[in-house]
């Protein structure tokens, strides 16, 4: 009889064991890789995203990595990111927020004196 309890207090105490293992919480993505980097600097406007995309895409980078067209098999690709950097810190970035309906005087990174408002 003896033998019998410590089999069932045996049996209970695994149960019991298996039962929290299986009801813990997995484990997140930030225990393993930690807390993901939050963006640095001014926030934009709703003008200066669409403005960016809209450069993005005259730069010809919105179909880029389509397919087989990777960066690296792409013998463009380098010549449409220089584009892309020229038109987003020139005059051309605040003439499209502007048409897009921004106001260009509190543009992020820009001399919002060029090209008046």
């Amino acid at each position: 009889m003896q033998a019998r309890k410590t089999s069932a207090l045996l049996l209970s105490l695994a149960a019991l064991a298996f039962a929290g293992a299986a009801s813990a919480a997995p484990t997140s993505q930030e225990d393993w890789f930690g807390a993901e980097a939050a963006a640095q600097g001014p926030s934009l406007t709703r003008a200066e995203v669409v403005a960016d995309l809209v450069l993005w895409n005259r730069a010809g980078l919105n179909h880029a990595g389509e397919g087989d067209r990777t960066a690296i098999a792409d013998p463009d690709y380098r010549q449409r990111v220089a584009e892309y950097r020229r038109l987003r810190s020139g005059p051309e970035f605040l003439a499209e927020v502007r048409r897009q309906g921004g106001d260009t005087s509190a543009v992020a990174g820009q001399n919002a004196s060029t090209g008046g408002n």
